[in-house]
């Protein structure tokens, strides 16, 4: 596969619940840091989510490409959101870890992050995420991000800074 493209479809999966879907929203619409960027979610579908950022210059790092920390928290998001399809409405899931490589310069107009569920259980799923930089429509591949998640238990997630 060439890491330049001038459009990378969106993988065809099943349509969302609007519920699932909504709760999804609101989680994503509390994420300080993704409403801050102005970070959108832009697609979601069984198993996967799609999250864009317009540059600016206050996610760009010393020689004006988007920040490989930037890039790390959107393909995070995305590998997160994706994995939030595939748990019930009462549980809630958290980051264990995750792997990024930059491939290439997030040099471009937009962030694209693109993740996809791999592998789902009953307390951790596997995700991916690609990253493209988009340029004046051109597509370029620019990072890689595996991921594993841990799904909570129904209750047991609670907000920083209150009692549980």
């Amino acid at each position: 596969m060439s890491t330049t493209m001038a459009t990378v479809p969106v993988p065809h999966a099943a349509v969302l619940d609007d519920a699932v879907a909504a709760k999804i929203r609101a989680s994503f619409d509390k994420q300080g840091v993704m409403t801050h960027w102005g970070a959108q979610l832009t697609h979601l579908a069984d198993g996967f989510c799609e999250i864009s950022l317009p540059f600016y210059d206050k996610v760009n790092q010393q020689l004006g490409y988007f920040h490989g920390g930037v890039i790390g928290a959107i393909a995070d998001s995305a590998g997160g959101y994706a994995g939030y399809t595939r748990i019930s409405p009462d549980q809630e899931l958290v980051t264990a870890e995750y792997k990024l490589n930059i491939l290439a310069p997030g040099k471009g107009d937009t962030l694209v992050g693109r993740g996809q569920v791999v592998k789902s259980g009953r307390t951790l799923i596997v995700a991916t995420a690609e990253l493209f930089a988009v340029d004046h429509g051109k597509w370029t591949l620019c990072a890689l991000m595996q991921q594993t998640l841990f799904v909570l238990a129904p209750g047991s997630a609670t907000a920083a800074g209150t009692a549980r």
